[in-house]
């Protein structure tokens, strides 16, 4: 009965639903400067979850968050998609510093693709000298 008097009283279901709108939102714009790296934003209320492209993207997401005080969870199938499952009565100040520490971590995660994509051309360039070296053919891919 204590739990139903803090719901009514504290109006958690309408804080839920302003809450899970701000984050809504600010997590799209998130995703608009990160489209290589979220797939999809959903969820409702304060039920949130990032999809990504690869689970290893959301593993490494949710580490990186981890680390700066964050804690997310993956779902059943592993971490292709992040859940993100605030408390009802969460503070808005807490709600935007999990946004900025989400924030740097995808700008960490968006550097380490960049870097992860320059080796690999480092690599195709190194395996396409080294056969025009030998006198093999190259094909593009």
């Amino acid at each position: 009965i204590a739990a139903i008097h803090v719901m009514l009283n504290e109006d958690l279901p309408r804080q839920a639903e302003v809450k899970g709108e701000f984050l809504l939102k600010q997590l799209r714009a998130l995703q608009a400067l990160h489209p290589d790296i979220i797939k999809q934003v959903h969820g409702k209320g304060l039920l949130l979850g990032l999809e990504f492209f690869d689970k290893h993207v959301g593993y490494k997401l949710a580490a990186g968050l981890f680390k700066r005080g964050v804690l997310v969870a993956g779902t059943l199938l592993g971490a292709r998609t992040v859940r993100i499952e605030p408390a009802l009565n969460i503070p808005q100040a807490l709600l935007e510093q999990m946004l900025e520490r989400l924030a740097d971590t995808l700008a960490q995660l968006d550097r380490e693709l960049e870097k992860g994509q320059r080796a690999d051309a480092v690599e195709e360039q190194r395996a396409e000298s080294a056969a025009l070296a030998a006198g093999g053919a190259v094909t593009g891919s």
